[in-house]
């Protein structure tokens, strides 16, 4: 009994903290910057240099941890703002989705000399991961090596967001990597180019 009751009363008791501690200032943190993130879109308030900025946030915090809950904070604010349609911010997160396991993946293929057997595996699915969207993929090599590995994915990750943002990506789809492009999800804001 005891093995069921423990388990059972500690996560209720965590659950009830999350909810009621925690997600209360959380939600309306957030709230507020949706809002304000919604009046700066519709009122096209955004330049370039902003885009700039907002894409190096988001790419950063998507990079920072492969999925993990910073990941997962821009990313539902990405998404929650495409059910405003407001699709700039989920232009620049699809762009930074793919980078950690490509970047991982493919730094398995220029340098074979550097990794063993099995991270040379972990770096096909890597690719693999990063090409439908998947960041989780560059875990492994995080783990065998944090501080160069996250440095590279947040660096990279908010290049990708940035450069997204400079050009008005725009992505009506609530993922990322390349497959949004090869399903027509993406487009931008800025057929014309750069626009000051």
């Amino acid at each position: 009994m005891p093995v069921f009751v423990i388990p059972l009363g500690v996560g209720l008791f965590y659950a009830l903290i999350a909810v009621f501690v925690l997600g209360a200032p959380i939600g309306f943190i957030m709230d507020k910057f949706i809002k304000a993130l919604e009046e700066a879109f519709r009122n096209g308030n955004i330049g370039i240099g902003l885009g700039i900025g907002l894409g190096i946030l988001i790419g950063a915090m998507t990079g920072f941890d492969m999925g993990g809950p910073v990941n997962k904070v821009a990313f539902l604010t990405c998404a929650t703002l495409i059910t405003s349609n407001i699709y700039e911010p989920m232009g620049m997160m699809a762009a930074a989705i793919p980078i950690a396991p490509l970047g991982m993946g493919l730094c398995t293929l220029i340098f074979r000399k550097k990794f063993n057997e099995g991270e040379k595996s972990l770096g096909i699915s890597a690719i693999l991961m990063g090409t439908i969207g998947i960041s989780e993929g560059a875990i492994p090599f995080a783990v065998t090596d944090p501080k160069k590995a996250i440095i590279s994915n947040v660096v990279g990750s908010a290049v990708a967001g940035a450069i997204a943002g400079a050009f008005g990506v725009t992505c009506a789809a609530a993922h990322g990597g390349p497959i949004v492009g090869f399903l027509l999800a993406v487009s931008s804001n800025r057929p014309q180019g750069l626009a000051w």
